[in-house]
C-alpha cells in the first residue's frame, strides 16, 4: 500500500519574495505540505516576471506562484499585472502583512487568483494548495 506522501503531487512553485525569514518558512511549509515541491525563487517582482517569460510558464512551467506585495525593483502588484498580460492563467496568491481590504483588493484587481496574510502557515498552505487542486 502506498503512502500518503507517496500519493501527494509533485508541484512547482514560483516564490516571489525578499525577505530570509519568509522564505525559509514557505520553503519549510511547501516541502512538508506536499509529495515533492520544485521550488523556484524571485526575490523581487521583477525577477518573477524574467522567471516567468524564460520559464514558459504559460504552458505550464508553474503549478503556483505565489507573491509578497511589497518588495524591491517592483512589487506584488505589478509583477502579477505582467505576469497575466503574457497570457499566464497559472494560479496566483498574494502574500502580505498589508491586510486592510483596499491591499487585498489590489491584488486581486492585479489579477492575483486569492491572497492570505502573512505569517505563511500550515493551514493557509493547505488551504491554498486545496483551493487549486495542488494536494
Amino acid at each position: 500500500m502506498a503512502s500518503a506522501a507517496a500519493e501527494r503531487k509533485v508541484i512547482r512553485v514560483l516564490l516571489v519574495e525578499d525577505e530570509e525569514i519568509h522564505k525559509v518558512l514557505a520553503r519549510a511549509l511547501l516541502r512538508s505540505a506536499v509529495g515533492g515541491v520544485e521550488l523556484d525563487e524571485a526575490g523581487t517582482g521583477a525577477e518573477a516576471v524574467r522567471r516567468v517569460r524564460d520559464g514558459g510558464a504559460s504552458a505550464g512551467a508553474y503549478d503556483l506562484i505565489i507573491t509578497d506585495g511589497k518588495m524591491p525593483v517592483m512589487d506584488g502588484h505589478e509583477a502579477t499585472r505582467r505576469i497575466r498580460a503574457m497570457g499566464v492563467t497559472t494560479p496566483i496568491v498574494g502574500l502580505s502583512s498589508d491586510t486592510f481590504p483596499s491591499d487585498v483588493d489590489a491584488f486581486i484587481k492585479a489579477g492575483a487568483d486569492d491572497f492570505t496574510p502573512k505569517p505563511l502557515s500550515k493551514e493557509k498552505l493547505v488551504r491554498i494548495l486545496a483551493k487549486f487542486n495542488l494536494v
